[in-house]
């Protein structure tokens, strides 16, 4: 399977290091793509080199990255406020998409989101990275040995705080 990754910051690393180290095997990290060249090249250093390396490509062409390195799967990881554009652009051209939450911030941009995935036919994800937190891998691991007995029901509640919580949510509607 063939991956490229648009947007380059934070949220990206875990999959990179997915597609490149944790599940090398049948998976490809052909490209990535972002606005800052730094980020880029920063990012692409951190690929385990294969060949001549991994191709790199400036926001501006996306379109052309995924023409030239045809992945089966583009990962959207840019700030919450584009992500529509690069995934209603990769629907488009016919790929695959994985996104970080949330898939998009407002309503007119979710409706092309879903036009487009109904047009192409391609599969849409919405990952939430949360459920890998070490403390709640950890947790799994715990519960599913057993060591605790059969688990008959679980009541889970998050409480965001006033700092952390609170500004992620604003920061969906800031643009």
């Amino acid at each position: 399977m063939k991956y490229a990754i648009v947007g380059v910051g934070g949220r990206h690393a875990m999959f990179r290091r997915a597609i490149t180290q944790t599940h090398a095997e049948g998976n490809d990290l052909v490209a990535l793509c972002d606005v800052n060249e730094t980020r880029l090249a920063l990012s692409a250093g951190k690929v385990p080199k294969k060949g001549n390396g991994i191709a790199t490509y400036e926001a501006a062409d996306f379109e052309r990255m995924i023409a030239e390195q045809q992945p089966d799967t583009v990962i959207v990881t840019t700030p919450d406020y584009l992500h529509h554009e690069y995934i209603v652009k990769a629907l488009k051209a016919g790929r695959n998409v994985m996104t970080e939450k949330p898939m998009t911030v407002d309503l007119e941009k979710l409706r092309a989101v879903l036009e487009a995935q109904q047009q192409s036919g391609k599969q849409l994800t919405v990952t939430f990275n949360y459920r890998y937190t070490p403390a709640r891998t950890q947790l799994k691991d715990l519960l599913m040995s057993g060591v605790i007995g059969d688990i008959t029901a679980v009541d889970f509640r998050w409480y965001l705080d006033r700092v952390h919580g609170a500004d992620y949510f604003r920061r969906w509607h800031r643009y």
